[in-house]
Parts: structure tokens; C-alpha cells; sequence
């Protein structure tokens, strides 16, 4: 009866295990222990992983619809970062818990008083609006500063950084490891009862010899929705030779709101065996770069459409596959039918699927080969010199080998010629070097040249550059068109309001708009009697601010603004007027 007994209990424990959220099991994080950083029903308008530019979404992004919502301490910690940057995270905080996870909240309008205060001693200190502070190496007793309990509030939301419109950008990191783990895996009450969305198919030759309906490209396929949650081709026509990798396009939906977010699990099989396996619930900021291969960045280059790959090629190394024991291809090399099934979650594992039937062909068909400058592999570092060009990829720079081609043409607008360096649509992992030879330039303008790259509608971006020894030199992670151009002309410095010889008393802040031709802006240096002062710098909108500070300026006295911009060549740009406040 004891055994019996003890069989029972031992059978609920295991019930009530499994009943709760994976997080908690797989993250050993206790129930309730997070609150929301949110006192309002949450709807979100990013997911974790979701794929952006660049890189992984590292978090989940909050509606908020205004700014000024108060953030609060998901659980008792210290504040052990608090970073501010022009673009990014733009104001972020960062609280470090005793259970071992970190939370981050980011694109913050302002911090609380305490915190508000300590920030803006420090910028003024070192005269700089971008900060990045530490306090984790701070004396203990300082650290009682910054200690808040559950449901402080620590901040208000806003629209700073890289930010495309108010939200709260919120994440969950491993502390020691600083690795994110995914939001949604935690209790928050959010529903999601609606399954991903699938809107088409991609099918890709992986080799010389195989082949996709005859051909050795890319090929696309539109989906026909059969019931909810369940997709089918809209042709019957799939015939497959030799190795072949396939990818969708995908997006999840979520429950009270048009927004479209990323999955979170994707499963291929083809003949009831799982080809891949992937979950996207942690990854290193360090495999960021992964991304532009686990995309097909190709496509997203020529349509803005970012698909998930169920293939990986030979240099990534992304942790999400580490459960994988296959590269994800298959080999169509019998003449027979092939039952293929995709199925794709949410973090809520909503669930939606694709199912199709490829016919497998035996024939070989004969491609006509293709030409090229040379083979690079990716394992191996690869040199490139030509008149008037050096270039030199470090090893594992390409995420597969790439049959390179170069060319050259010429343009009167530019100093140099224009070298056509393989094309923009390939995807790199690490930078290379560039150098370029200049024949004859004034050495008093050798300090204004810049690289630039030249995209497909002839639109000029600065990829920087040193002038040494007879050649322009840089770094860069995009291939494409490029050439020296010259940056003499100063940053400008505009604003709607007059504000010379005005009395502005009524006004909280003053602003302006501040743009460089072609080298970026580089710095920016405000004054005010003659004393600097905090102008703030939103990137996106290029937007330069001053908010005025009644500790540090004094009222209804006439005073002397000057700003000053630098671009990137050394260029400046000013401002000055006499004003009322």
C-alpha cells in the first residue's frame, strides 16, 4: 500500500511537471517568478528570433502605441548596464537577477529619477551623449543606488534608437553567458491561438548535376490554403534529380493583432523521416552574422523576402541546428513518388503545415558550365590582385565556396575606376580588405577620399578608407560595385524654427536637423555660454536636440548657442545665434 501510494505521488509530480511552460523546465526558472514590464495587456509586435537585417530579433517588441508607459523591474535585481546609443538599442537598461537571467529593456524615452540622474552626471562628465556603463564593476556599496525590487518602476517606454515607432523591445539573457533566450518560453499572459502562415515554397539544386523540373536554379512555388492551418501546392508538377534543399516563407500570426511575427520551430520530413529539426528559443550575439545564410539572402536582396531555410550550408554554424544530424539536402535519386511534409510553430505550438508529393527522376541532365574569375573556398584565406585593386578575404569569410567574378568599367565621376567585386546579392560572414590605387591626387585632399560602394540605382554609400602609400584602404562586409569618390562638403545644419535674437522662454526644447553628403556624420559638440551642453542625437531621423535644463542654464537671460558638426573626413559644419530663454 506504501508503494502503491508513493507510485501515486511520484506520477503527480511527473503530471505537474510536465503541465508546466518548457521554459520552467528547461530553464529551471519557477512559476510567477517574472512579472510582465508591463502593467497592460501585452500584444506584441516582434517575436524572439524573428529575422531581421543583420541579425536574430534577440527579444520581443511590446506595443505600446505612445510613449511614456511606465517599466517596471520584472523581479528584484541591480541595474548592472545602462547603455545609451543613437541608434540600436537607443536608451536601454539592463537588471541583472539572483536567479542567475538578466532582463533588458530597450528604446526607452527616459529612465526613473534616480537612475535619469546618475546618467546625465555621467554624460556631462564626459561631454558625450552616447554612454555605455558597467555598473557591475562598481564598489558594493554604490550598487545600493541601483537595486530595485519586483515591480519598481524603472523606466518609461519610448521611440529611441533604431526604433520604427513606440514600443518596448524586452529580453531575457542567460547572465553569464549574456546569451537571449526567448521571451515567450516565460508565464506572461499572452494569447495565441493562431497558427503560422505559409505563403510559398523554395526549391534549390544544391549541385552542378541536380536539378528541379529540368532546371538547375532556384524555383518557386505558390501554396493554395486547403483547410486553416494546412497549406498544399497550387501545381502537382515537382520532379527532383540529384541533391536538393528546400525553404518557405513563413510568418507567424498572433491573436488581437494585424501584426505578422516570426516562428519559432521549424520540422521537414520526406518520407516520414525528419530531414530537420530546428528550434529558435537561444542563440550568441556572435551568430548574428549566421542569419544571411540561414535566409536565402539572395532572394532578399532582389525582394525583400526573408524565407527560412531547412538546408545549412558548410560555414554555418549556427547552435539553432546543433540537433540536427543531417545538413538538411536530400538526394532524389530514385524514380518514385515522395511523400514531403513541412510543419511550422509558434511559441505557443500553433501549428501549420505544407504537404506535397515531388516525383524523384534518375535522369541526368547536362547544365552548361559556367564561368568565372575564380574558385574561392571558404575554409581557406583567398587573396585577389588586379591593376589598381588588392583584395584579401580572411578564412571562413563565405558561408559556402563561391565561383568569384570580376570586372572593371569606368566613370568620369569618380577618381577611380569602378570594380565590379562579384555581387551585391551574395552574403558574407566576416569583413575583407580593400585597397585601391590612386595614380595622382592632391595630397592636401588625400584626407577627404572615401570608398564608396555603388548599388544597383547608382545610389553612393561611404565604406570609409585610408589614403597610404599611393592607395585607399578599407574594410567592408558587402561585395558589389565600388570606387573613390571625395567628400569636401561640410554637414548641414537646418531647423523649422528661427531661433536668432528670439525669445524662446516658452519652448522646452530646441532642435535641429543635421545631414552629411557622403561620408556620415562623425561627431556633433553643442555649447551654450561657452559651456557644453546635452544635445541628443536621434539617428533615424536625424534629428539633434537640446532639452533645456534649468540646474544647468539659467532663466530669462539672453544666451550664446553654438554646434558644431564633424562628418567622417573632417568636414564641420556650424550654428551659432543669440537667444532668450
Amino acid at each position: 500500500m506504501k508503494i502503491k501510494h508513493l507510485n501515486i505521488n511520484i506520477l503527480f509530480f511527473l503530471l505537474l511537471i510536465l503541465s508546466l511552460p518548457l521554459s520552467i523546465r528547461a530553464h529551471n526558472i519557477p512559476k510567477n517568478y517574472f512579472r510582465s514590464p508591463v502593467d497592460f495587456k501585452i500584444t506584441l509586435s516582434g517575436t524572439f528570433a524573428e529575422l531581421r537585417n543583420n541579425h536574430f530579433h534577440s527579444g520581443i517588441d511590446i506595443r505600446t502605441f505612445t510613449t511614456g508607459k511606465k517599466v517596471y523591474a520584472i523581479a528584484d535585481g541591480i541595474v548592472s548596464r545602462i547603455k545609451i546609443s543613437e541608434g540600436g538599442y537607443g536608451k536601454a537598461l539592463y537588471i541583472d537577477h539572483p536567479n542567475g537571467y538578466t532582463s533588458v529593456y530597450a528604446h526607452l524615452n527616459k529612465f526613473s529619477p534616480k537612475i535619469e540622474a546618475f546618467i546625465k552626471s555621467q554624460q556631462y562628465k564626459n561631454k558625450k551623449f552616447e554612454v555605455d556603463i558597467d555598473l557591475s564593476k562598481m564598489e558594493s556599496h554604490k550598487k545600493e543606488l541601483f537595486k530595485f525590487k519586483k515591480s519598481n518602476v524603472i523606466a518609461y517606454s519610448g521611440n529611441t534608437g533604431s526604433s520604427m515607432g513606440p514600443h518596448l523591445h524586452f529580453e531575457i539573457r542567460e547572465t553569464k553567458s549574456e546569451k537571449p533566450i526567448n521571451p515567450l518560453l516565460l508565464d506572461f499572459k499572452i494569447l495565441d491561438t493562431t497558427a503560422p502562415m505559409i505563403y510559398s515554397l523554395y526549391v534549390y539544386s544544391l549541385d552542378k548535376n541536380s536539378s528541379v523540373n529540368g532546371q538547375n536554379v532556384r524555383q518557386a512555388f505558390k501554396l493554395s490554403t486547403l483547410n486553416k492551418n494546412n497549406f498544399i501546392l497550387k501545381t502537382n508538377k515537382m520532379i527532383l534529380h540529384g541533391k536538393i534543399g528546400f525553404a518557405i516563407y513563413t510568418e507567424d500570426l498572433l491573436d488581437n493583432t494585424w501584426g505578422k511575427c516570426g516562428i519559432n520551430k521549424l520540422q521537414l520530413k520526406i518520407n516520414d523521416s525528419l530531414v530537420t529539426n530546428y528550434s529558435l528559443n537561444k542563440f550568441s550575439f556572435d551568430e548574428s552574422s549566421y542569419i544571411n545564410s540561414h535566409i536565402d539572402y539572395e532572394l532578399n536582396h532582389e525582394i525583400k523576402r526573408k524565407v527560412h531555410k531547412a538546408f545549412i550550408e558548410p560555414n554555418n554554424k549556427l547552435s539553432f541546428y546543433s540537433e540536427m544530424k543531417t545538413d538538411g539536402s536530400y538526394n532524389f535519386n530514385e524514380n518514385k513518388n515522395y511523400s514531403i511534409e513541412f510543419s511550422v510553430f509558434d511559441s505557443y505550438q500553433n501549428r501549420a503545415k505544407l504537404q506535397f508529393t515531388a516525383k524523384g527522376d534518375t535522369t541526368s541532365v547536362s547544365f552548361p558550365e559556367k564561368t568565372f574569375t575564380r574558385l574561392f573556398k571558404y575554409e581557406d584565406e583567398n587573396k585577389f590582385s588586379e591593376a589598381g585593386i588588392d583584395l584579401k578575404f580572411p578564412k571562413d569569410c563565405f558561408y559556402s565556396n563561391l565561383e568569384f567574378d570580376y570586372s572593371t568599367s569606368t566613370d568620369s565621376s569618380f577618381l577611380s575606376a569602378i570594380y565590379h567585386i562579384h555581387q551585391q546579392n551574395v552574403a558574407l560572414n566576416k569583413h575583407f580588405s580593400l585597397s585601391i590605387k590612386l595614380d595622382e591626387i592632391d595630397q592636401d585632399l588625400s584626407d577627404k577620399l572615401v570608398v564608396v560602394q555603388i548599388d544597383k540605382d547608382g545610389k553612393l554609400s561611404s565604406e570609409g578608407g585610408v589614403y597610404i602609400n599611393g592607395y585607399i584602404k578599407t574594410k567592408t562586409k558587402n561585395l558589389g560595385n565600388y570606387a573613390v569618390s571625395i567628400d569636401t562638403l561640410a554637414p548641414s545644419i537646418t531647423t523649422k524654427t528661427d531661433y536668432k535674437n528670439k525669445n524662446i522662454k516658452n519652448l522646452k526644447f530646441i532642435d535641429f536637423t543635421i545631414k552629411d553628403n557622403l561620408s556620415g556624420i562623425k561627431s556633433y559638440h553643442g555649447e551654450i555660454d561657452n559651456k557644453w551642453v546635452l544635445f541628443e542625437f536621434d539617428k533615424k531621423e536625424n534629428r539633434l536636440f537640446y532639452t533645456f535644463d534649468k540646474s544647468r542654464l539659467p532663466s530669462n537671460k539672453k544666451h550664446q548657442l553654438k554646434l558644431i558638426v564633424t562628418d567622417a573626413v573632417g568636414n564641420i559644419g556650424q550654428y551659432s545665434c543669440e537667444f532668450t530663454w
